[in-house]
């Protein structure tokens, strides 16, 4: 049996005192397809990317990449990148000290420097290294904000996408995300904003856990 690149099984976490999980049980993807998380509200899909990247824990339940358990792992030793609504990008910096900051974290300066270049050819934003954020249309930060998740010292193999009301649309991160052989989970607010993404079966909603 083929093992699924990303596998959440029983995952459970809380917000704001209660306990939530995925619906249906378990949420699977595989490299170059789409899966859609939908959280009633902003806070709560906010919740539920902090639980996937590793900046809070999970009551239980497991995350898996291929065949490895990553629960336990910290952000950085996560095979996952994010993509925020947004892009999230500094605004003060150019587009190329954007990227230097994600490629700067665990490698030497010359080897960030070639990792940025390798990420602006293979993302085709070498033309926006000397512009900064401000300069940029959405669908070009968030190519920008693709290829620094990708710059990561930790080879990236899901991305996390965040779709949110009140930001400009996620798809052409998604389209860049695929055309990357990546696995892509857009976590929004929204399905009406997202319904082009995935069939129906590749939507999850977040729902109340009823404990035993």
């Amino acid at each position: 049996m083929e093992v699924p690149l990303l596998e959440l099984s029983g995952l459970v976490w809380e917000t704001h005192g209660s306990r939530r999980g995925l619906s249906p049980d378990p949420l699977t993807v595989d490299s170059g397809h789409t899966a859609v998380v939908v959280a009633g509200h902003s806070c709560e899909a906010d919740a539920f990317a902090d639980v996937l990247l590793g900046l809070e824990m999970p009551v239980r339940g497991q995350i898996k990449i291929g065949d490895q358990e990553i629960a336990m792992r910290p952000p950085e030793e996560r095979e996952l990148g994010l993509v925020p609504a947004g892009a999230g990008l500094l605004p003060h910096l150019t587009v190329e000290k954007n990227l230097a900051l994600a490629a700067s974290d665990g490698l030497a300066p010359s080897f960030a420097q070639g990792r940025v270049a390798f990420m602006a050819r293979r993302m085709g934003i070498q033309g926006f290294l000397r512009s900064r954020p401000h300069e940029l249309a959405h669908d070009e930060r968030l190519s920008v904000a693709l290829a620094r998740a990708m710059c990561r010292f930790v080879p990236v193999r899901v991305m996390v996408i965040e779709d949110r009301t009140g930001s400009g649309p996620c798809h052409a991160a998604v389209s860049a995300a695929l055309g990357a052989e990546l696995a892509v989970l857009v976590v929004t607010d929204d399905r009406t904003r997202v319904a082009s993404l995935a069939s129906p079966s590749h939507f999850w909603e977040v729902a109340d856990v009823v404990e035993p």
